[in-house]
Parts: C-alpha cells; sequence; structure tokens
C-alpha cells in the first residue's frame, strides 16, 4: 500500500480524489487531499517524503514549492512550476504534468498567437506547451502586474515574444489560467473574453455542469479534461503504469450531483 495525495488551497472544490482513487484503490493505494495554507506548505512537503510515494501539486503552490524538492524534470526546470511530485527515498523530484496533458489535448492544433488571463503556474504550464506547438506570440493580462512580468520574463527565456496588456488581444488561443468559472464571479472573465476574437479557448476551471466559457466557446478545451490527463499521468509518473483515462473520466460521472 502507497500513499498518495494532493495539496493546495482551498481544495473544497476538488474533483482529484475520485479521479486518482478510480486508479489507485486498485493497486491497495490511497489518494488523499491535504489542504495546505502557504504558512504550512514547508512541513507538508517534508512530511510527504516521509510518508508518500508522490503527490500532486495545485494553486496557490505550483512555483512556490520548487523551494522544498530535491531535484526537477527539465521540462518543470524550464516552466519553473510543479504540479507533480515523486517520491523515493525521501527525495522528492518535481514535474509538470499540466503542460504535457495540453500538449496532448490541443492534438497539433496550429497556434501562433495566444491571450493569457491569468499568470500564475497553471498559465505558465500551458504557455510551454503552446509553445511546444509552435505558438510565437503571448498576450498577457494579470490582476497582479509583477506577476505578469514574471511570466513575461519566462516566455521571452524560451524565445518567444510577450506583452503584457491590460485590454484583451485577439489571438489563435483564449487560455483561461485562473480559477474564475469554477465560482460565481467569473463577470471579469468573461468581459475579457467576450472583447476579444478567438478560434479555440483552453479552460484551466473546470465544473461538471460547465463553466461560463464552455458555454461560449466553440472550439474548447474543458479543465475536467485537462485535469483527467494531467492525473493520469501523474500516475504513470509515480507507478510507472499505463493509465486508461475512460475509467477515470467514469469514476467523475458516476459522482456527479
Amino acid at each position: 500500500m502507497a500513499l498518495y495525495g494532493l495539496i493546495g488551497f482551498p481544495l473544497s472544490h476538488s474533483l482529484s480524489y475520485k479521479i486518482n482513487n478510480a486508479v489507485l484503490k486498485r493497486y491497495g493505494d490511497h489518494y488523499v487531499i491535504f489542504e495546505t495554507k502557504p504558512e504550512e506548505l514547508f512541513s507538508t512537503v517534508m512530511g510527504l517524503k516521509v510518508l508518500s510515494r508522490g503527490f500532486n501539486v495545485t494553486i496557490p503552490h505550483k512555483k512556490s514549492i520548487i523551494l522544498y524538492l530535491d531535484h526537477l524534470s527539465e521540462d518543470a526546470e524550464r516552466i519553473g512550476a510543479v504540479n507533480a511530485v515523486k517520491v523515493e527515498q525521501r527525495t522528492a523530484t518535481g514535474y509538470n504534468t499540466d503542460y504535457l496533458s495540453i500538449l496532448n489535448l490541443m492534438n497539433g492544433r496550429n497556434v501562433q498567437t495566444a491571450m493569457i488571463f491569468g499568470a500564475g503556474g497553471g498559465a505558465r504550464a500551458t504557455a510551454y506547451a503552446l509553445f511546444r506547438l509552435g505558438c510565437n506570440r503571448f498576450f498577457i493580462y494579470n490582476r497582479t502586474k509583477e506577476n505578469a512580468l514574471s511570466l513575461k520574463s519566462k516566455i521571452e527565456g524560451w524565445g518567444a515574444k510577450a506583452e503584457v496588456t491590460e485590454d484583451p488581444k485577439s489571438a489563435d488561443v483564449f487560455v483561461n489560467a485562473t480559477p474564475m468559472g469554477m465560482y460565481a464571479n467569473d463577470e471579469a472573465l468573461i468581459e475579457f473574453y467576450l472583447k476579444g476574437n478567438y478560434r479555440t479557448v483552453i479552460d484551466l476551471a473546470y465544473d461538471l455542469k460547465g463553466t461560463s466559457l464552455s458555454k461560449l466557446a466553440k472550439d474548447y478545451i474543458s479543465g475536467i479534461e485537462i485535469l483527467i490527463e494531467q492525473a493520469a499521468l501523474s500516475i504513470e509518473i509515480w507507478k510507472g503504469i499505463k493509465v486508461d483515462r475512460k475509467e477515470m473520466r467514469s469514476a467523475l460521472h458516476e459522482n456527479k450531483g
């Protein structure tokens, strides 16, 4: 039996428990939610390095957790964000399956420009996936300009162009890299989105009943599918097995409502 889990804050909305345990319980393993405030991050990570074989990381820890890890995969280092950690003999290695999930779900779509709403770890991973697909110009909006400038610097370090903006810019892809859409406070997101013109939407927010953007976009990559894909990729890293995405998807719908 092995312990796996998720750290982040808040986690009352999380569906990770359902989709991960759908797979892990078959092996006698358990996936547990560890709601972790920023001031608790160090102690939680130190504890999980002893007790667990791996864990996922979500808002607001995807960047700050790097300080407490022993190693990073090459992609996680380039992105500057981690959402999956593998623990072996109390040594923690950080990976980024967020970017891989988006890379897989984009199915080779042609992307030259992207408008990114948000600038956290999810934004970094999505931008990197789009960069790998050939996107060479990014527009970034974030309430905190310092974080937007940090993402701009990261993107330019990969060799693409990036611009921080307060106004929406039309682009091939619109990325919602915030939790807006999961809750009721999405008016600012919708107003921003409707002022531009986009072929594809990547929505990191998720809701089994659908987010506001899911009802507006024609070509839509949902946060639910991203969640399932990154979770499956995480388990594949932890256990070295092939994961059936349909099994995870079925677990969500069995528990729906």
